[in-house]
């Protein structure tokens, strides 16, 4: 058989046995090393672009051309520059042997061997443009450039293209068809699953009519690199000759080929995304039904399928694959390519990166940002924002996302009820989802909430006395100090400035009164303009402590925070009655900007709710307060000036005092440690040896 012999061989008639025979050549000489791993996507963008300057058909992909260069490349031994160098000087070399098309382009398959099939065309048509990229440069500045000039007299190129008007047509719309078959090539390399969720026939199929495009990709390449070689040396005389004429024919037909076989190849990608498209969506479903070994599996489905480093960790500055989440709590950061507000970000960062604990259990989980922008389409902007913070946060984050599977978005926007607000989505080091939304967690406790499961947020809960630490912690250093050194404070908020200034007016005569109380203005929930002119105000008249308007937002993200936590771990509210009494604050302070505080003190866990009337009643009790707080201490002090009695529960410590203090002392006594009234007793001591002395007189008596 005269199939694979010089020039009898001819593709353009191929039988479906001989196309048969063809297929099992390439697939011997296809040996492909894993270790090699290019993105060919963003490599064949680059080859659009470079044509987008060449031929007025191709339009921009990207409208960026700069940040298109940016090809990643893994495990080459050389440089990609090399590679394409040394494709593109062999299909030159080829195009100057006058040697038989077919054996040469079979030949050019043993150079691409170890390399994917979408490396294979993309690397080919790479080599291709970059000659033709060449060519087309120094003839459009052989007219304004010198050296342009001179290069091109030394290389012989023509100086007009306007004379080569067909041929130019015909290379261009080749390297078109070329593009288009390499995209479709492409397309099907990137299916998910193939060998799980097509069928058989329809793998056979598609792969079959893959390896003839990917054939004739190749064998084109070498016919418009002889094309462009024919333009270097081409005599004015020549241009419009029988030969060229005949050349420019042959490229059409070319462009016929390939049409039909990129149609076929469409149809049959088609099919198969068709299959997979009904098949994926219940795939993801069943793989978060039962239990797996570790969280391989799941992360691979869903980030992994088209991309052996899926990840980016702007930290290290490197790319990541999926086995070093191995044994890992995943925490999937899902919202919007621009994430957050910029003191959101810092915050989360603080909690979670800078928090005490990270260096201790920082190992043991990871978060990953999956951006997933509102419409179904990624805008140039959601990609500008995207680049620009998954660069700079401290965490891994998706490589593309805008390539993540349709099947994987409606996946998460269905099953995990992602609504454009950020979510977290914990998963287990065995890939079992164990929170459906951690972000509140992690507002409220930072990595202390470590596993972040569901079971980890009622334990907090339960374990959660200190509110006044709850509401500020991380917000502040000087809010911070005053818990940690246990002293009474109160935060507080109104939009009433004249109000602002009676409150600070008392204060003033508080600590005149030897009372320690520090007071911090938190404004309101979402401030606004007139948050800011208080603040200018405060600051001016120096009316105390205020939070800036970046750390009032700060403040009112933890008690909305609060309030979802609870509202999922429904049982929690009845756990501390502090906490409820906040909680019922909160809601009140959130719907109105009316006047509130809540003192407290330090780690206490106690805490004093004013509002509306009992604030200022409480403002106009300062002498009864001074005249009782080193007695009672501050909040019975005020709950006694206010008519509220003193706390009915009894007070079980003991303090035993000296018999002539004792007896002296004939006001209330309050315990140091509670602050409660205590009752008195007296307590006799019998002397032991006085005792034994006086019976053993007895005795001899």
């Amino acid at each position: 058989m005269s199939l694979l012999r010089g020039e009898q061989f001819d593709p353009c008639l191929l039988s479906s046995i001989q196309e048969d025979l063809l297929i099992m050549k390439i697939l011997r000489i296809h040996d492909p090393n894993h270790r090699y791993k290019i993105d060919a996507r963003q490599l064949l963008h680059v080859v659009e672009n470079t044509m987008h300057f060449i031929s007025p058909k191709f339009s921009d992909p990207q409208s960026n051309y700069m940040n298109s260069w940016n090809v990643e490349v893994f495990g080459l031994e050389e440089k990609l520059g090399y590679t394409i160098k040394k494709i593109s000087h062999e299909i030159l070399c080829k195009c100057h042997e006058n040697g038989d098309l077919h054996e040469e382009t079979m030949m050019l398959f043993e150079t691409l061997g170890p390399f994917r099939w979408d490396a294979k065309v993309v690397l080919t048509l790479a080599a291709v443009v970059s000659i033709y990229g060449e060519f087309w440069l120094i003839t459009q500045l052989v007219h304004r450039n010198s050296l342009a000039a001179l290069t091109a007299e030394l290389k012989q190129m023509p100086k007009e293209l306007n004379m080569l008007t067909i041929q130019l047509k015909a290379l261009n719309l080749l390297i078109d068809t070329m593009i288009e078959a390499a995209n479709l090539v492409l397309d099907f390399e990137g299916l998910p699953l193939q060998q799980q969720l097509l069928d058989d026939d329809a793998i056979v199929v598609t792969k079959s009519k893959m390896y003839i495009t990917v054939y004739w990709i190749l064998r084109s390449s070498i016919s418009c690199a002889s094309q462009i070689a024919d333009f270097r040396t081409m005599k004015d005389n020549q241009v419009h000759s029988n030969s060229t004429n005949i050349a420019a024919w042959t490229l059409f037909s070319l462009v016929y080929k390939l049409s039909g076989l990129c149609n076929d190849l469409r149809e049959k990608l088609r099919t198969c995304q068709m299959q997979i498209g009904r098949r994926f969506p219940e795939k993801i479903r069943d793989l978060f039904k039962v239990s797996h070994f570790d969280n391989q599996e799941v992360l691979r489905v869903l980030f992994s399928l088209k991309n052996d480093l899926p990840l980016k960790d702007s930290s290290l500055e490197k790319y990541c694959g999926i086995q070093e989440l191995e044994n890992k709590v995943v925490i999937l950061l899902i919202s919007k390519p621009e994430l957050f507000t910029s003191e959101k970000i810092f915050y989360l960062v603080q909690r979670m990166h800078d928090h005490p604990l990270h260096k201790k259990i920082g190992g043991s989980y990871a978060i990953i940002w999956v951006p997933i922008p509102y419409s179904q389409t990624w805008s140039l902007t959601d990609e500008m924002n995207f680049q620009f913070l998954s660069n700079s946060l401290p965490w891994l984050s998706i490589r593309h996302p805008w390539s993540l599977h349709s099947s994987v978005v409606n996946f998460i926007r269905k099953e995990w009820s992602y609504k454009d607000e950020p979510v977290m989505v914990v998963l287990s080091t065995d890939g079992v989802v164990t929170n459906l939304n951690a972000i509140d967690m992690v507002w409220l406790w930072g990595a202390k909430a470590f596993p972040f499961s569901t079971s980890r947020e009622k334990e907090l809960w339960e374990q959660e006395n200190r509110i006044l630490e709850l509401l500020i912690d991380g917000i502040d250093p000087l809010l911070t100090n005053l818990v940690e050194e246990g002293k009474h404070f109160c935060i507080y908020g109104s939009d009433n400035i004249s109000w602002i200034k009676e409150l600070n007016d008392t204060l003033k005569k508080i600590k005149s009164a030897g009372i320690q109380l520090e007071a911090i203005y938190v404004g309101y929930r979402n401030p606004s303009k007139v948050a800011e002119n208080i603040l200018d105000i405060s600051i001016e008249e120096n009316l105390g402590i205020s939070l800036s308007m970046t750390k009032m937002k700060l403040f009112w993200l933890r008690p909305e925070s609060i309030k979802n936590s609870v509202a999922r771990v429904e049982q929690a509210a009845h756990y501390s009655s502090s906490l409820q009494k906040v909680l019922r604050l909160l809601e009140y302070a959130c719907e109105t900007s009316n006047d509130w505080m809540i003192i407290g003190k330090g780690l206490s866990t106690d805490v004093m709710i004013l509002k509306e009337r009992e604030v200022q009643e409480c403002l106009n009790l300062v002498p009864e307060l001074a005249e009782n707080v080193a007695k009672l201490g501050l909040f019975s002090a005020i709950k006694c000036a206010m008519g509220s009695p003193l706390p009915v529960k009894p007070c079980y410590h003991n303090e035993i005092l000296p018999a002539e203090e004792g007896l002296l002392t004939e006001e209330t006594v309050v315990c140091s440690r509670c602050k409660r009234p205590v009752e008195k007793f007296v307590v006799y001591q019998c002397n032991v040896t006085e005792t034994a002395e006086a019976e053993q007189e007895a005795k001899i008596d």
